[in-house]
């Protein structure tokens, strides 16, 4: 997010290039790894987001195959099923799950104790309707 100290250092210009870099990053080629083979671990640790929820997993799919460089420790084709059936990844899903199940009954909760036609949720659709009926062109 800009901060308005830099909208004013820039006389007040709202021009969206002037704030947001919209140069792709360039795809760095590891020439070694070409040669050599390998998967750059540096290209495997950059999916650290992925690990930090399922940090067995990256054990599973890859071994090392000299400094800097790993392999995948599974057929291309089984990937996949590598994932899907890992513990971590089944653990996160089963409780993902229940934390929208969990959330959709409170919403249903919500909706239940506040609904009806005179009810707050009755109001926001009201608003919402009127703000998009507003928008859309006359037919």
């Amino acid at each position: 997010m800009v901060s308005f100290e830099e909208i004013e250092k820039n006389d007040y210009n709202l021009n969206l290039p002037r704030y947001i870099d919209s140069q792709t990053p360039e795809d760095l080629q590891d020439i070694e790894g070409h040669l050599k083979g390998g998967i750059p671990a540096a290209d495997i640790d950059a999916l650290q987001s992925y690990w930090a929820v399922c940090p067995k997993l990256r054990n599973t799919l890859f071994k090392l195959n000299r400094p800097g460089y790993l392999d995948l420790a599974v057929d291309k084709s089984a990937i996949k099923s590598a994932i899907y059936e890992h513990p971590e990844f089944t653990a996160f899903i089963d409780q993902l799950a229940a934390d929208l199940e969990g959330a959709t009954a409170k919403l249903a909760e919500l909706e239940e104790e506040h609904g009806g036609d005179e009810g707050a949720f009755s109001e926001l659709d009201k608003v919402n309707k009127a703000n998009v009926a507003a928008r859309l062109p006359p037919a």
